[in-house]
């Protein structure tokens, strides 16, 4: 009995050092993270990359660390190194997982898609990569509403508009204050050819959030496919009040005028939006000018 005990209390003296090591070494971790993120917010990148890596390296099971470490590369738009820093926030999680985790693999993934040269295919195994992020974050937490967002725009981007659509529908359920969930509903059903019931979406959005330029810019492509120019006009009118230099408000707004027609106003509001217009597409540049030189001819 004397000898099993004697065993058992040495085992105890060399377990126990142990413990405290692993405990010092994540205190001493949480110290250079902190110098990390002090690094950061001096905008000293270099030092808070070394800081937040030597916290890493001082204790590898700290997912906090990791997780910081990604941001930092996410804020340098350093993406594989970011992904490479949330996977390893995530596998440090250990026995307490977290859904934000997963939710920060899934944006940054986003983010590699929209690389200049990315080929489409590139995109949309990127794409789907995000979703069983963002399905994986939903998982451990289903109440990150900017997730079920994230996964609609993506499955809109696929072609996917019945998941889009169940996506946005949970967005809007879990947070019926978040206003980029109405718009992109309601755009994506404008754009698949359903303008009334975008019109009964970006209704109900207005009433949430009347000071959302977003929506009321939807709300008039709704109306302006609707064949109802006047009330399209009122609409963007609303969202110029709220965003007045916003090129999306300003094209729906000369091209809602020129179906009254309203030349004078929407050769102004068409010029206007050429002179705010450089990071807009081609071909709407192109149907803004088309309707400008229509509206300068012959009535």
């Amino acid at each position: 009995m004397r000898r099993t005990l004697t065993a058992a209390l040495l085992a105890a003296a060399f377990l126990l050092p142990a413990c405290n090591l692993t405990s010092q070494a994540r205190v001493d971790s949480i110290k250079q993270m902190n110098e990390g993120i002090q690094q950061l917010n001096k905008n000293n990148l270099s030092g808070a990359e070394r800081a937040m890596q030597e916290a890493i390296k001082t204790d590898p099971t700290h997912a906090e660390a990791h997780l910081n470490l990604g941001k930092l590369y996410r804020k340098q738009q350093k993406w594989v190194d970011a992904e490479k820093a949330f996977r390893g926030a995530i596998e440090a999680m250990g026995e307490n997982p977290r859904g934000d985790y997963w939710f920060e693999l899934g944006a940054v993934q986003v983010a590699q898609s929209n690389e200049p040269g990315a080929s489409r295919a590139e995109q949309e195994a990127k794409w789907r990569e995000a979703i069983t992020s963002f399905s994986e974050a939903i998982r451990l937490n289903p109440n990150l509403y900017k997730a079920h967002y994230q996964m609609g725009t993506l499955h809109e981007k696929l072609d996917e508009p019945e998941q889009a659509d169940q996506a946005y529908r949970k967005c809007i359920e879990l947070n019926g204050n978040y206003s980029p969930c109405f718009v992109s509903l309601g755009n994506m059903y404008i754009d698949y050819g359903f303008s009334n019931v975008a019109m009964a979406v970006l209704d109900t959005g207005t009433k949430v959030n009347e000071t959302d330029a977003d929506m009321w810019n939807g709300m008039g492509r709704a109306l302006l496919n609707l064949n109802r120019p006047k009330e399209a006009v009122e609409a963007y009118k609303k969202a110029k009040r709220i965003d007045p230099d916003k090129p999306d408000v300003l094209f729906g707004l000369g091209m809602a005028y020129a179906e009254i027609p309203m030349r004078k106003e929407a050769e102004e509001a068409l010029n206007e939006f050429m002179d705010k217009a450089a990071n807009s597409p081609e071909h709407i540049k192109k149907a803004a000018q088309d309707t400008i030189m229509r509206m300068a001819g012959p009535i």
